[in-house]
């Protein structure tokens, strides 16, 4: 009887350890966003009980806990809507105004209200002042406080606000930041080597600081000069019919302030009091959103180690995260990246691991790598025309005929020849219709010459002026309405709506230093014959990403750095991959010209001078002597001097190369030659 054959149970998807991982640092996030809370109360809590406010027994631990519940409303938002990469999606006003009609929007609006309605009754709670009702006397009903009104308005203000600054900014997306490559001069440690320069939590926190209190400054005090207006002329009735229902519940309030008279009592002191607190709201929000995306965006380990060494098939967890989408994808080539740098352990199990049903482990993890590079160049190139079948001709069934086939000549008369007056006319009007300068009235001509001087007269001011007022406004105002070259590149290249720079670098970094340490690694020679597909998907993503930025770099100065590093980096890894694999290039199956064509990608674009043709600099002489083989009369002399001495370079038993030759037949090895 024979044994069945065991089950391997499938891996443990790698999203598992990911959102494991992310936990942790949300919890982290929380624990931290506590210190914000207790700052606010310290701040914005009554100043008569000065140690009530602060000890942490006590009032104040609530306090500080209801003003963490906006911190952890932003928390929601960010878990809920979260993306990765750049948003390349332009121009900006267009992209804004297609994403307030989408359910984000709807979400990022929702939890800014209820961030700012946590913190607005959490302040009314701290403040004496903003009671719901002020005390009548015994002759006097209570009357309902329309301080606490305005406040509740003017925190309403400061999120619609924000969430539409969170919406054009985009705080919900990872932004994982990329290193050039490293020079030659740079020092060899494993830090140096990092493809994403991170520095460490809190010293990010602390660069946050600063800008986050200047722009809670300045939009707090525009909105605080805006909000009296606003909240007169369109909130105030509403707001007031809201308030009163719900104070009639425990108080008594008189049905004379059914509707609200006179001017808001709102002074001075009390706008300046306001105003401070709206910086503190503004300043949480900055900061939690900042505490977020530091967290988030460190790199997949844990104590140490990658994160799908937890798992009991770590190889299979790993490849799961590569053939994922968008946040797992990427983290999982980041956690390739520090396996290729750092784990050597890890990288013999990768290339050791060949039995799986599914075939070798390294080719299939490799395919998902080169997949993200061929997505560049077919957003680039669009996709490849379809290749046409020969001889396949498509037969039309038609309907059996039931009467003869018409004849196919004409029923009509033939015309009759012209006579000989008619020739005449016809030429004559012809030679006067065809004529450069064609008989035109009187009058057509004054109105021609008029219309010229109107506009010789009035044209060069008008395109003067529109020169000069497109001309005056800056790029800034203008990139928010029209594409730019920049914002072309970028879309394309990185992709959109969002652009995930991180990913590609990730995938060119993995790929290249798993193949270099193939070398003294892979124990069965699997990861060879990968290399030449390898150097072919490099070159064609480097040539088209070149192509196009060399087509459309006009305005692009600074403004596509992340293209600039991807294009480096594929430059540098195709360089070593030729440096290291020179001696295998040709029996892996990599031909001469694709080997050819990969030099040239390595050695970048030829820049052309004046005249138009390619700056060569200094050359050797045997550069000199190929270009003059090709030029008429040296050509030939040359060609006649190596006739001339060929026996006697026969009788030395050495067979040089000409300076110069056009006939191929003699050097039949001339390619293998240049690509030596």
């Amino acid at each position: 009887m024979s044994t069945p054959t065991p089950v391997i149970p499938a891996p443990r998807g790698y999203r598992r350890y990911l959102w494991s991982a992310f936990h942790r640092r949300l919890a982290h996030t929380v624990l931290r966003s506590l210190t914000l809370g207790v700052n606010n109360v310290v701040w914005i809590g009554s100043q008569k009980k000065y140690f009530w406010s602060w000890f942490p027994i006590g009032p104040a631990f609530l306090k500080a806990l209801v003003f963490s519940f906006s911190s952890l409303s932003i928390f929601c938002l960010q878990v809920g809507t979260l993306d990765i990469g750049l948003r390349t999606s332009s121009p900006p006003l267009a992209t804004l105004s297609r994403n307030l009609l989408s359910l984000v929007a709807l979400k990022t609006f929702f939890w800014y209200s209820i961030s700012a309605f946590w913190f607005s009754e959490a302040y009314i709670w701290s403040s004496p002042d903003l009671s719901w009702v002020t005390k009548g006397s015994h002759t006097t009903s209570d009357r309902l406080n329309e301080r606490p009104i305005f406040f509740r308005a003017y925190a309403l203000m400061l999120a619609q606000a924000a969430a539409i600054t969170h919406l054009y900014y985009g705080y919900s997306s990872l932004r994982i930041p990329i290193s050039k490559v490293p020079s030659a001069s740079a020092p060899t440690d494993v830090a140096s080597q990092n493809t994403h320069p991170l520095e460490s939590r809190w010293s990010q926190v602390r660069q946050a600081f600063g800008p986050a209190i200047l722009r809670s400054a300045r939009d707090a005090a525009i909105w605080i000069g805006l909000g009296p207006f606003l909240y007169t002329l369109l909130f105030r009735k509403i707001l007031w019919g809201c308030h009163l229902a719900f104070a009639k519940l425990w108080f008594k309030i008189s049905r004379a302030d059914a509707y609200p008279s006179g001017y808001p009592p709102l002074g001075i002191p009390y706008l300046t009091q306001s105003y401070l607190a709206g910086v503190f709201l503004l300043f949480t929000w900055a900061i939690s959103k900042s505490l977020f995306l530091i967290y988030f965006t460190q790199e997949p380990t844990k104590m140490g180690l990658p994160l799908s060494a937890s798992s009991k098939d770590p190889n299979g967890t790993l490849l799961l995260g590569l053939k994922a989408k968008s946040i797992v994808k990427t983290f999982a080539f980041w956690e390739l990246t520090i396996i290729a740098q750092k784990h050597k352990d890890r990288r013999q199990t990768i290339f050791e691991d060949i039995e799986r049903p599914t075939g070798p482990m390294w080719p299939q993890m490799l395919q998902s790598g080169l997949k993200v590079l061929q997505d560049i160049e077919l957003r680039i190139n669009g996709p490849p025309p379809k290749p046409a079948v020969a001889g396949q001709q498509q037969h039309i069934k038609t309907m059996p005929r039931i009467v003869p086939q018409l004849p196919d000549q004409s029923v009509t008369p033939p015309k009759p020849k012209p006579t000989i007056r008619q020739l005449l006319v016809e030429e004559t009007i012809g030679q006067v219709v065809s004529d450069k300068n064609p008989w035109r009235p009187p009058v057509d001509q004054t109105t021609k010459a008029v219309e010229s001087v109107f506009l010789d007269y009035f044209s060069p001011p008008f395109k003067r002026f529109i020169t000069q007022t497109l001309g005056s406004l800056p790029s800034s105002v203008t990139s928010l309405f029209i594409t730019s070259n920049s914002a072309k590149i970028n879309a394309t290249v990185l992709g959109s709506p969002t652009g995930n720079e991180a990913l590609i670098v990730d995938v060119i970094e993995s790929i290249t230093k798993m193949l270099l340490a193939s070398l003294s690694e892979d124990t069965y020679g699997k990861a060879t014959p990968t290399v030449s597909e390898t150097v072919r998907t490099f070159t064609k993503t480097l040539t088209s990403i070149e192509s196009f930025v060399e087509a459309n770099k006009a305005g692009t100065k600074g403004c596509i750095e992340e293209v600039e590093i991807i294009v480096e980096r594929l430059r540098a890894g195709l360089r070593e991959l030729l440096a290291a694999f020179q001696i295998y290039l040709l029996d892996v199956g990599l031909g001469i010209a694709d080997l050819n064509q990969a030099k040239k990608a390595v050695a970048g674009p030829q820049t052309t001078d004046i005249i138009g043709q390619p700056h060569q600099g200094k050359t050797s002489p045997d550069n000199g002597d190929q270009r003059d083989a090709f030029s008429g009369r040296q050509g030939s002399q040359r060609t006649a001097e190596y006739i001339r001495d060929q026996p006697r370079q026969q009788t030395n038993n050495v067979r040089k190369r000409p300076p110069g030759s056009i006939n191929g037949r003699l050097f039949p090895r001339r390619e293998m030659e240049e690509v030596r």
